[in-house]
């Protein structure tokens, strides 16, 4: 059973990776929690954290987009690499079919106010890095399509680590 806000650790969301109820939706101002399949949850944590990553991280997808050049290591299409295994991995973690290393808890990072900001820095930081970093990989090595293997190992690192950073945040929020 999902554990009360109170008996959680703080910082972490837990219901979703321990059970598979989700809250939905329905219109007219219309909130229910409903028991899904496997599928369904995991498409409903996919959408959570596209629209989590996504939203937060623009301002780093916007500066790739305008800045790349055509010449070299594709920095956008390393970028979009990461972008997409930020949120499959997320999803994953969000869920609870992959534990995060460095915690022993399941599921993803809450959603206050100092938890956001540090994602805003955060998914903003390993974008660019992935991006960037990825093609001058990429671009070293002479081999153009290792850029989106970096990049894309840069993401699911970091996707992994969040949960224990923002766990550590939350608890040093707290005291």
């Amino acid at each position: 059973m999902g554990r009360d806000r109170r008996d959680r650790p703080p910082g972490r969301l837990t219901r979703p990776a321990e059970t598979r109820t989700r809250r939905s939706w329905y219109g007219y101002g219309k909130l229910a929690t409903v028991e899904k399949s496997g599928v369904g949850c995991f498409l409903h944590d996919v959408t959570s954290v596209f629209g989590e990553v996504s939203i937060l991280g623009l301002p780093a997808l916007l500066l790739v987009a305008a800045t790349d050049s055509a010449g070299g290591a594709d920095v956008t299409g390393a970028a979009f690499g990461a972008w997409l295994t930020m949120v499959l991995v997320g999803a994953l973690v969000r869920g609870g079919w992959v534990r995060p290393p460095g915690t022993e808890t399941l599921g993803w990072v809450t959603l206050s106010a100092a938890l956001v900001a540090l994602r805003l820095g955060y998914y903003n930081a390993v974008l660019l890095l992935a991006g960037y970093g990825g093609a001058l990989v990429g671009t070293v090595l002479g081999v153009p399509w290792f850029a989106l293997v970096a990049a894309v190992g840069i993401a699911a690192g970091s996707m992994l680590a969040f949960p224990a950073l923002g766990g550590a945040v939350a608890r040093s929020r707290r005291t």
